[in-house]
């Protein structure tokens, strides 16, 4: 796993950036909402969007996958 971020860091790659713009997306999207599952689907929607959006806006040549695990 050492060898994947030091691989992540010399592609320019920063883990800890990606990883705290998803947590603020899934913190804008679900912060203060109350369990409901009809809105489980937009939910996801929206954090798959709008994470998908911030990676975007760094402007660097990412491939961009992500998985929702309900």
């Amino acid at each position: 796993m050492e060898e994947y971020h030091r691989h992540c860091e010399e592609v320019g790659f920063n883990v800890d950036e990606a990883h705290n713009l998803v947590k603020e997306c899934i913190d804008g999207v679900l912060g203060g909402e109350d369990y409901n599952q009809n809105n489980i689907n937009q939910w996801t929607a929206s954090i798959v969007e709008q994470s998908l959006a911030h990676l975007v806006k760094l402007g660097k040549a990412y491939k961009y996958i992500e998985t929702i695990i309900e």
